[in-house]
């Protein structure tokens, strides 16, 4: 029996060398994780049971892919859908699916209420695989431990990198090649994009939030979509207006932001009430006074723009070109 094996494991180390031979060198995928490869991708892609070590330093066994996953965070839809993956069971699943890019992309995918305190009984009626958490879920996290294997990942981590994002859920669920697929194609796109808006090289670009059109905030560092407008390297590489920095600047009035004095201004917020957000606005000496305003050089974007995600970073990306190629 010995000699058996032998014989057919000797057949097809030979086999795969000869296919390996006939096939032709596989490109560079433009991967921005130093040392990853191809090759790796694809095996890790397939290779069951798998350990995954979470934020909190638990080490997971994921026997097999997964089929039905409980998600506790806004983030995890998205970058699940990306990679052609939606949640069994999701938070805030009809805000989610308001969203351009999530629009009847979670329809088979079960409520699980408010982020933060999700419906345990509503995750253990629908007995899922794995649930991702965050750390924000640490009050809760005993009881859902006791229905599914929670995979905890740090909010910030994620919000803060799309990329980083992708590749470790891809990590959980054996997509790894659709994730890189997903980057190299969105990183192409930003490429193309910086290059095409070199001309607007020294004018000055303003990102500006706000949910009740009442309380703004300039968006700073941190913001996934400041990232992408203003890196030079895996952004956009536009200027920002240097009148605010830091991570986040609010104000309870837009008189707070008379300073504000880009040449461009993108106002981020619900795109279904824009006609009174602006009508509002317009009644606004400060406003009216904005240099931005005056040029003629203010654009709106929904807020599915800043979820942190993929496709929330491609939404952006996007409205920016499409709004600065015309000039």
């Amino acid at each position: 029996m010995q000699n058996i094996k032998g014989v057919l494991v000797s057949m097809l180390l030979l086999a795969g060398i000869l296919a390996g031979c006939n096939e032709a060198p596989a490109e560079n995928k433009g991967s921005t994780t130093e040392g990853a490869s191809t090759s790796a991708v694809n095996v890790d892609a397939t290779d069951w049971p798998r350990t995954f070590k979470d934020a909190l330093g638990k080490e997971i066994v994921i026997e097999k892919k997964p089929e039905k996953i409980a998600s506790l965070w806004y983030f995890y839809p998205e970058i699940l859908v990306a990679l052609g993956e939606p949640p069994a069971a999701s938070t805030e699943k009809e805000y989610l699916s308001s969203l351009s890019y999530l629009k009847g992309k979670l329809d088979s995918a079960e409520e699980l209420g408010n982020k933060v305190s999700p419906s345990i009984e509503k995750i253990l009626s629908i007995k899922p695989d794995y649930i991702l958490a965050t750390e924000h879920h640490e009050a809760v996290y005993d009881s859902l431990d006791k229905i599914a294997p929670v995979i905890t990942l740090k909010y910030k981590d994620i919000y803060e990198d799309w990329q980083y994002g992708l590749r470790t859920v891809a990590k959980i669920i054996g997509k790894e090649d659709e994730a890189e697929k997903v980057i190299d194609k969105m990183m192409k796109e930003i490429t193309t994009g910086r290059e095409a808006l070199k001309s607007m090289e020294g004018e000055t670009v303003a990102l500006i939030l706000s949910w009740d059109g009442k309380t703004f905030n300039v968006l700073g560092e941190g913001n996934p979509v400041y990232k992408l407008a203003f890196d030079k390297e895996k952004g956009l590489g536009l200027t920002p207006d240097d009148t605010y920095t830091g991570k986040n600047n609010e104000f309870t009035t837009f008189e707070g932001m008379s300073t504000v004095q880009a040449d461009h201004i993108f106002l981020i917020g619900d795109i279904t009430k824009k006609e009174e957000l602006m009508n509002n606005l317009k009644q606004s000496n400060v406003w009216n006074a904005m240099n931005a305003v005056k040029k003629g050089n203010v654009y709106l974007m929904d807020n599915s723009a800043i979820t942190g995600g993929p496709l929330a970073i491609e939404y952006a990306l996007q409205n920016i070109l499409s709004a600065l190629r015309k000039l």
